[in-house]
């Protein structure tokens, strides 16, 4: 089987879901036909890009609900969020929408709805710019146009852009990113003391030094791992991962096929009872099907054994095949 994966973006806040995005996109479009908005000076790709950030920033408070959202101030939510574009975090701001919304986030107080609309606007730019500034695009975007997109948006003046067009540019950064951000982690893991460095980019870093045999190219093993971004965020922890069981154990894979590239290259160049450090270029990890990431793997190697061993189907009692 292969490694379970879960990408980066859901991943990040603000790179988020593009399915949700397009659904977005198409129901404005359809409700509201073409409006004109503040898209006069989309000159160039940084601005166009910094401006769909914006709109859809936006998206997620327009569609928070209907009747909350129809009640809420747009003007003071625009203002809260052109003016925390930072690294200032808002939590304060946590209190204020319990008053607006109710302790469950369930109700609406119109007593707090200035109040309330700022501190919402607030959060938003908050949580917009902490995330790009942590994955390294802040040099990639005009915030100035993030803040004209983001307008459009809560006034719904965006539809001029087609959802194919904001997709394809979504996805175009996503991938600038994890290309910039895999550069970084490989550079500096080849800087590493006594690392492993080998001509297809791949790095092994020892952590501690196994003592029984090298797996086979086609052998199975067992393993724990810990994944994570090449930002060093955690994505996976098979310590933490129950199986059918509901136990933690090791994980059961095969070399011959059942992992990605990179594992099939770098596991048997590993010692059983040893744990390593693995960095992965994109293409040896995922590949172009998860925005070309390069990763990092935390791999305990525990068993090594011959092909099937550990991963070959065998029945139950009950005469159903399980891995």
């Amino acid at each position: 089987m292969k490694i379970p994966f879960f990408n980066l973006n859901s991943m990040k806040k603000i790179l988020f879901s593009i399915s949700i995005l397009i659904i977005l996109v198409v129901i404005n479009a359809c409700d509201q036909g073409k409006k004109e908005g503040n898209h006069s000076n989309l000159t160039n790709a940084k601005d166009t890009l910094s401006y769909i950030l914006g709109a859809i920033n936006a998206k997620t408070i327009v569609g928070s609900g209907a009747q909350a959202f129809d009640n809420l101030d747009k003007k003071q939510i625009i203002s809260g969020f052109n003016a925390n574009l930072s690294n200032y975090s808002a939590d304060d701001c946590l209190i204020t929408l319990k008053n607006l919304f109710g302790e469950n986030y369930q109700d609406f107080n119109k007593k707090y709805v200035k109040e309330g609309s700022l501190c919402m606007g607030k959060m938003t730019g908050y949580a917009f710019y902490y995330d790009i500034f942590k994955l390294g695009g802040v040099d990639l975007i005009n915030l100035n146009m993030v803040k004209a997109g983001f307008a459009d948006g809560l006034y719904k003046k965006d539809s001029f852009l087609r959802d194919d067009q904001m997709r394809t540019i979504m996805q175009n950064f996503m991938i600038t990113l994890n290309v910039r951000n895999g550069n970084k982690m490989l550079a500096k893991a080849k800087l590493i003391k006594g690392a492993q460095i080998f001509d297809n980019g791949v790095v092994i870093e020892t952590i501690k030094e196994g003592k029984g045999p090298f797996p086979g190219l086609t052998d199975d093993v067992k393993v724990h791992y810990i994944l994570t971004s090449a930002i060093g965020d955690t994505l996976q922890n098979s310590y933490k991962m129950p199986n059918e069981e509901n136990k933690i154990e090791p994980v059961p894979l095969s070399l011959n096929g059942g992992v990605i590239p990179g594992w099939t290259f770098a596991i048997p160049k590993m010692k059983v009872g040893g744990t390593y450090r693995l960095y992965l270029p994109w293409d040896l990890s995922y590949g172009e099907q998860q925005g070309r990431e390069s990763l990092c793997f935390v791999v305990e190697l525990i068993a090594r054994g011959k092909a099937g061993s550990f991963t070959a189907v065998k029945e139950n009692k009950s005469g159903e095949k399980n891995n």
